[in-house]
């Protein structure tokens, strides 16, 4: 299924100098339920990646007139128009002028366009550009369910240092400035930057550093938390990294760059989660490009692999997307932790099935302690989880 694409230029949210009109405007969606879990019950979930808020893969959704989220997903997920009376109605003529003023939406003749999307994440309200793929410019991910999958499933253990690659809207540096001392997010894009900062002010998040950075070029020091979701596509058309998709040629030239660095920014204790596609040439595991990645060190870490096959995976944002073998090809979260003493392990979890439930919030936290092995470092699958 494709991507509509438009060709339309459209600015970074902007800064209100005024941080109580910002805190007003959160305080009115908490106050109406805007959350995952309303979202949730209003949209469905899938059993994997959570919230269905794609609305392609809702045709038969229909938004009730009365009902707020519905309204509020209409308007700020969906980016359908509006008249500006329904919204007044149901929030304010205050909050109002603040979505115009950020630049969430535009007011003509009595209608709302809007501008960017706004989706609930986790607590959090995250600004991102909207899901049509737009061609004018260098877009911000809009939150597909894999933002969910890795928001959800990454351990929030406290952290002193988080590093965020890739990180876009800024949603995993934000989410883990609620358990990190300090957060480092980086991105190859001044738009993304912009966003990243602007969601930081709009959630009250002082503890994030945003850098423009090519991977960890320009980000300094190591970390005990390295949370990851680069752009992986195989893509023909596009470098790697020119767009939120493309991984190059075969899908991983900036993911080997991420776990080639791990030896030396993934602190002793520490954790990395990165959330990928893992394009597979036939008959090789995600395993295998790790360990070569790693210059044949994987042994040395504990690794929960929570992927599970995507054989039918279909490309709907690159203009030439990969067209041969998929039968190896696999999606998710795999997350590893240096091995203190003696051999680490690879556990593949993915077969575990629902990782969602019907709040929308992940079942599933990626632990090390509790899934560690006590014997035999073979695959297995393990079925307990922390819920």
């Amino acid at each position: 299924m494709k991507l509509p694409v438009i060709c339309e230029a459209v600015e970074a949210p902007r800064l209100l100098s005024d941080s109580a009109r910002m805190s007003r405007f959160i305080s009115t969606l908490r106050d109406l339920g805007f959350d995952l879990a309303a979202c949730a019950k209003r949209l469905g979930s899938f059993p994997r990646l959570g919230v269905n808020f794609w609305d392609q893969m809702r045709p038969d959704w229909s938004p009730n007139p009365e009902d707020p989220i519905d309204i509020l997903i209409t308007l700020f997920i969906d980016g359908k128009h509006l008249p500006v009376d329904q919204l007044r109605a149901l929030t304010s003529t205050a909050f109002v002028d603040i979505a115009c003023d950020i630049g969430l939406i535009k007011l003509e003749d009595g209608i709302l366009h809007p501008k960017l999307c706004l989706f609930p994440c986790y607590g959090l309200y995250i600004v991102t550009d909207g899901s049509a793929r737009n061609k004018a410019l260098n877009q911000v991910m809009w939150l597909w369910g894999e933002s969910y999958l890795l928001g959800g499933l990454a351990s929030r253990a406290k952290r002193r240092r988080a590093i965020d690659l890739g990180t876009g809207s800024g949603v995993h540096a934000l989410l883990a400035s609620m358990h990190c001392d300090t957060v480092t997010a980086g991105d190859i894009s001044p738009r993304a930057l912009e966003f990243g900062r602007f969601n930081a002010a709009l959630n009250d998040r002082t503890n994030v550093e945003f850098v423009l950075s090519d991977l960890f070029n320009d980000v300094k020091g190591s970390a005990d938390m390295l949370v990851t979701n680069v752009p992986y596509a195989p893509d023909t058309a596009a470098k790697a990294g020119d767009n939120f998709w493309s991984g190059g040629l075969d899908g991983f030239e900036l993911l080997r760059r991420v776990v080639a660095a791990l030896p030396e920014r993934l602190e002793d204790g520490g954790v990395a989660h990165i959330n990928s596609l893992y394009p597979n040439a036939p008959g090789i595991s995600i395993r295998e490009y790790f360990d070569r990645w790693l210059g044949g060190q994987v042994d040395g870490y504990e690794v929960l692999d929570h992927t599970w096959a995507v054989p039918t995976y279909s490309d709907a944002l690159s203009d030439e997307p990969y067209e041969g073998d998929k039968s190896a090809w696999r999606f998710g979260v795999v997350s590893l932790r240096r091995a203190a003493s003696g051999p680490g392990w690879w556990r593949e979890l993915g077969k575990r099935g629902a990782f969602f439930g019907a709040d929308g919030a992940c079942r599933v936290v990626a632990d090390h302690d509790q899934l560690a092995p006590s014997g035999s470092s073979a695959q297995v699958e393990v079925p307990a989880y922390r819920v």
